[in-house]
């Protein structure tokens, strides 16, 4: 099972208003949340009494410790008994919901539980061949510092490997990386490059490049100004989403693009 799978079945438990609190002093268990999966998934054999005997339990409740950590790390739970007094148990795996866990179920997104940096960062390494390391390298921090809570470095992440999308189009489409990056270094040479990759294209390709390159410009340029910045995690995360949707359509359409 991977981490994030057992992440996602946690949202879900907490969010559905899964409590253990007769079970324990603490708002939710771990065992009942993986005896929860279980028998979702059909997996739970009638001679089975506890998560403990059940044959997966090794693999389960290593991956569940991991996500209700990652859990505690962003600050939506944390381990321990709700308060002193409460019963708890050696085993550690009893948390309760803190007070940024609690605003966060009451939202009606769970933005503080998108996929964990390191299946995003999965999704962008498909892309290496065609953009090179330097992108996978900045999509994959742009990911961290999403799961760290970093959003202002996020944004100026995503707009850097945003660029090197366009510079790995750029050089493909000229056949050398010399006269691309000297152009590049000149006053407006961002704009210039994409002129020379879309320029001459469709609209059905011009456009939505043009959009792309300039909105993630955009995040980057702000975070760059020596300015205070407003960008919060609706705009981390819709420059991930941005930056993925991106990396698709360049892929999608690199015969294209780069076709002299």
């Amino acid at each position: 099972m991977h981490f994030n799978d057992a992440l996602e079945f946690i949202v879900k438990y907490v969010k559905s208003g899964g409590k253990d609190d007769a079970y324990s002093g603490y708002e939710i268990h771990l065992s009942r949340i993986i005896e929860a999966y279980l028998k979702e998934t059909g997996n739970w054999p009638p001679a089975i009494q506890y998560v403990h005997d059940h044959p997966q339990n090794r693999e389960l409740s290593t991956a569940f410790f991991e996500a209700a950590w990652e859990l505690c790390r962003r600050g939506a739970l944390r381990p321990t008994v709700q308060f002193l007094g409460k019963q708890g148990s050696p085993e550690g795996s009893g948390y309760s919901i803190t007070a940024q866990g609690r605003l966060w179920i009451e939202k009606e997104t769970a933005e503080i539980l998108i996929g964990g940096p390191d299946r995003i960062s999965q999704l962008f390494e498909k892309f290496t061949q065609q953009f090179g390391a330097a992108f996978l390298q900045r999509a994959s921090e742009a990911a961290h510092c999403h799961a760290f809570g970093v959003y202002l470095a996020c944004c100026a992440m995503c707009g850097a490997a945003a660029e090197s999308i366009l510079l790995a189009v750029a050089i493909a489409k000229a056949g050398g990386e010399a006269p691309v990056l000297a152009s590049y270094r000149t006053a407006g040479g961002r704009q210039k490059v994409i002129s020379t990759i879309v320029g001459q294209s469709r609209p059905a390709i011009a456009e939505p490049f043009r959009t792309a390159t300039s909105l993630l410009s955009y995040w980057r340029d702000d975070a760059a100004h020596g300015l205070a910045s407003t960008i919060s995690e609706i705009e981390a995360h819709h420059a991930l989403a941005r930056l993925l949707r991106f990396a698709q359509f360049a892929a999608d359409q690199w015969e294209e693009l780069t076709l002299r």
